[in-house]
C-alpha cells in the first residue's frame, strides 16, 4: 500500500490526471440528477443514475489484506461488478481499482450489474471516497465464481490475478445469484471500516450456492460461510423449483 488513504472505495490515484478524469465522470452523471442532501450533512448518491458506480470489475485484490476475497479453509468466492465478459485480458484484478486514463474509460466502459446508493460525507467534488456503499443485484443472476483457496492463493503469491488465468482454474465452478446484498464502509475513508456481503444462487452445474460474509476490521471479525451444492450429474427431470418458476433463465432452470 502506497497510503492509508488507498484503502478507500476510490482509492487516491498515483496522477492527477486521473482524479481529475474521475472527478469529470461523476459531474456527467450527476448533471442528469441531483444528489440528495441530508441537510448540510453527508450527500447521498444513487448508481448508476447519480454515480457510475465502482471503478472496480470484481471484488478480488492484492491490496488490503483480509478485504481482498471472501474465504474460508476449501473455496473462495469471486463477486464480479462488472460484466467478467469485458474485464480486460491485460488487467491485472489484484489493483482492484480500474481508473479511467487518457485512453481508456478503465471500469466504466464496461456494464455495472450491481445497483445501490453511496454515502458521501460533502461529495465526491470534495472526498476521496464515499464513507458507506449499499448494494444489491441489478440483473438477473450476478455472477459470481468459486474457486479453491489453494488456488487462488497460488495466483496472489505470484503477485497478480488476470482474468484468463482464474477461468484457467481446474477447479472453477460458476454461478449466477438470484439474490445479492452488500454494506460497505470503505477501508480508508470509513472510520469503521466493515463490509457484509450475502448471496444466494445456482451453480452452472444444476446445485445451489450460499455464500455470507463479514468482516469488521476494528473488532477482528472475519465470518465466511460458503456452501456449494456440486452435483456429478444435472439434476433430474422433475417438476420446476419456485425458484426456476420465478427466474427461469437461471442456469439449470431451462
Amino acid at each position: 500500500m502506497d497510503s492509508a488513504l488507498e484503502r478507500g472505495y476510490h482509492r487516491i490515484l498515483p496522477k492527477p490526471k486521473y482524479f481529475t478524469a474521475v472527478a469529470l465522470t461523476l459531474l456527467l452523471f450527476m448533471a442528469t440528477a441531483a444528489p440528495v442532501a441530508m441537510g448540510n450533512g453527508p450527500v447521498k448518491l444513487d448508481f448508476p443514475s447519480q454515480s457510475p458506480g465502482i471503478p472496480a470489475y470484481a471484488r478480488l485484490e492484492l491490496l488490503i489484506p483480509d478485504f481482498d476475497v471472501p474465504h474460508d479453509d476449501d473455496w473462495a468466492a469471486i463477486v464480479f461488478y462488472r460484466n467478467p465478459d469485458c474485464v480486460p485480458l491485460d488487467f491485472d484484478l489484484g489493483q482492484f481499482f480500474h481508473f479511467p486514463g487518457p485512453d481508456s474509460p478503465g471500469a466504466f466502459g464496461c456494464e455495472l450489474l450491481i445497483e445501490g446508493s453511496e454515502l458521501w460525507t460533502n461529495g465526491p467534488e470534495e472526498d476521496l471516497a464515499p464513507v458507506y456503499a449499499r448494494s444489491r443485484s441489478a440483473v438477473p443472476g450476478l455472477p459470481i465464481w468459486f474457486v479453491t483457496w489453494t488456488e487462488l492463493s497460488e495466483l496472489f503469491d505470484a503477485g497478480t490475478v488476470f482474468i484468463d488465468e482464474i477461468e484457467a482454474l481446474p477447479s472453477l465452478v460458476r454461478g449466477h445469484a438470484w439474490w445479492f446484498e452488500e454494506s460497505l464502509h470503505p477501508n480508508g475513508s470509513a472510520p469503521d471500516p466493515a463490509i457484509s456481503l450475502n448471496a444466494r444462487g445456482r451453480l452452472e452445474s444444476g446445485g445451489r450456492f450460499v455464500l455470507d460474509w463479514h468482516y469488521h476490521a476494528n473488532v477482528d471479525e472475519d465470518e465466511v460461510l460458503i456452501e456449494l451444492e456440486l452435483l456429478d450429474e444435472p439434476p433430474n427431470t422433475g417438476p420446476p423449483s419456485l425458484i426456476c418458476l420465478m427466474h427461469p433463465y437461471l442456469p439449470g432452470c431451462s
